[in-house]
């Protein structure tokens, strides 16, 4: 039996199959649909598939395991997070943190969901590895 993944809505997909889903947020929740795609990608078994090679580099070395795009939603990409690992939403509802096991920041997790500009990338922090005094 495979395991579910779970991966945030597609907002743009939603509003083209109902414009009507597009009107009510424009008209005052533009706000909450970033709050609540905030809130799905922390929850969520994805990062987004922008992410430049030397920082997925960095990450892959640090023990995440980039799999497959999402299907219908290629701007992320399903993942495995080294035991301890999570995402932490931030004050604002367009930033999110890929934290480690031991606390330590690893990236920073841009998504925008608003659905007339959706997009989302990832840039890894530079971590000194405590023993070796090299980034990892």
């Amino acid at each position: 039996m495979s395991e579910i993944k779970r991966a945030p809505s597609n907002t743009t997909e939603e509003v083209r199959r109902d414009p009507m889903v597009g009107l009510l947020i424009s008209v005052g929740g533009i706000e909450a649909q970033e709050r609540h795609g905030q809130l799905e990608l922390v929850n969520s078994d994805t990062l987004p598939s922008d992410v430049r090679p030397d920082d997925k580099a960095l990450l892959e070395a640090a023990g995440v395991v980039f799999g497959e795009p999402v299907t219908g939603d290629p701007m992320f990409v399903y993942v495995t997070l080294p035991e301890g690992w999570k995402k932490v939403a931030t004050a604002h509802e367009m930033w999110s943190d890929l934290i480690d096991a031991g606390g330590t920041k690893r990236a920073s997790i841009f998504y925008k969901a608003a659905f007339y500009d959706r997009r989302a990338s990832m840039h890894a922090e530079k971590v000194e590895d405590e023993q070796a005094g090299a980034p990892v």
